[in-house]
């Protein structure tokens, strides 16, 4: 008879978990007495390298120095404990009671002595302390733990509160799904919109910010990509830029060239055309979204960097077809595989290819304007010299 964990054994191992987890999410709180009141409040709160972006941001959008932030969804505090690294005084609000009394225990054992804590649930009547930005990080689960997307639909409904916080305070910040549609953010905020940030972190999209101010002018969408040590990586445009931008198309496609595969927060962007004049390369078609490097292209470009673009070798180039499906599935690769623009599925196309799950090989069945349906049969390379990319000098705040 196989021995079984006594239920004490079971919730040790469940909280070791939890730790564990926190560990890679918070690893500023490890080693102090955390609270973590369940799996769900650890799920849903911000990672130390997302928190501190917002509390950057924050700091750099009000001029330098912040008096008080008042975050009224405080949740586990994460998002609290890193504004509290930047501004001379946080309030924190949250309705549940659990979070609050794990959050009083945590900002205490991270030695936070500038958060004042409030347990009660923010409306359009609540009385809020006078501040230089507000944060709001909407619960996007129903009480059944099914996952919401709509704003309305979110607590608080931020899109109907909004109006009523940007007359206590200049500044309102945001975060949202990484499922939002941008365009209806920017219908829904009209007037109010400022920037909408798209944060990604390890080849994710992490979470959408909103920064929202009374009679604002949009200024664009800022791409980020969070790195080690607080370093970014950004790409920032306005939407009519993408939508004058001219397509760069690739006349050609041979093996030893250069493939680049856009990260998940470009391509939530939707700047798949402007790419190409800001880093000078070439689409293979239009809805394919894979790039090539273009030899002897502008020397005052930028070249593609490495946190937007992943970068392969063309080891391999064939017609997409019956026989060179069978030739492939003869080599036996260890390889991902990916459609792009095409009718079938990466699923269906890794099937039929036997591609063994590993990483020495990306393959890519994708349409080219050039050759047709092709397979791609390329190999990852290192960045190129000078792939990272300079500070975004069109960043500025009024």
């Amino acid at each position: 008879m196989k021995n079984k964990k006594s239920f004490a054994g079971i919730l040790e191992s469940m909280d070791g978990e939890r730790r564990r987890r926190l560990a890679r999410k918070l690893p500023g709180w490890e080693g102090a007495d955390i609270v973590v009141p369940s799996s769900l409040a650890l799920e849903q709160c911000s990672s130390s390298s997302a928190a501190e972006y917002k509390a950057r941001t924050a700091l750099e959008w009000s001029g330098g120095r912040l008096r008080t932030v008042c975050d009224i969804t405080g949740g586990l505090g994460a998002d609290s404990s890193a504004f509290a690294s930047v501004a001379e005084k946080v309030v924190y609000v949250e309705r549940n009671p659990a979070l609050v009394e794990a959050a009083r225990h945590n900002f205490a054992s991270l030695a936070l002595t500038n958060v004042e804590i409030r347990c009660e649930e923010v409306g359009p009547e609540s009385e809020l302390p006078e501040c230089d930005l507000i944060y709001a990080d909407p619960a996007r689960r129903s009480e059944s733990g099914r996952k919401l997307f709509r704003l309305e639909d979110c607590s608080p409904d931020i899109g109907a509160l909004a109006p009523k916080l940007l007359e206590r305070c200049g500044r309102l910040m945001v975060k949202l799904s990484p499922m939002a549609d941008i365009s209806l953010l920017r219908s829904r905020f009209d007037g109010i919109l400022e920037e909408i940030h798209i944060v990604a972190g390890g080849g994710e999209v992490r979470e959408l910010l909103c920064l929202l101010r009374r009679q604002a002018r949009f200024r664009g969408v800022r791409t980020v990509e969070l790195g080690s040590g607080g370093h970014t990586e950004t790409f920032s445009f306005m939407p009519e830029e993408e939508a004058a931008a001219e397509p760069s198309i690739a006349s050609g496609l041979l093996p030893g060239g250069i493939l680049l595969e856009p990260s998940a927060a470009l391509m939530k962007s939707g700047a798949f055309k402007l790419v190409c004049s800001r880093y000078g390369i070439c689409q293979l078609a239009p809805s394919t979204h894979l790039y090539v490097a273009v030899s002897g292209s502008d020397s005052d470009r930028v070249p593609p960097p490495a946190a937007f673009f992943k970068r392969y070798e063309i080891a391999d180039l064939l017609p997409l077809n019956s026989a060179s499906v069978r030739e492939l599935k003869s080599r036996h690769l260890r390889a991902g595989v990916s459609a792009r623009n095409l009718r079938i599925s990466s699923d269906e196309l890794r099937n039929r290819l036997g591609c063994l799950p590993g990483d020495d090989f990306h393959v890519f069945g994708c349409f080219t304007v050039c050759r047709g349906n092709v397979l791609i049969v390329a190999r990852p390379a290192s960045p190129s010299p000078g792939t990272t990319a300079p500070a975004d000098s069109r960043r500025t705040w009024a």
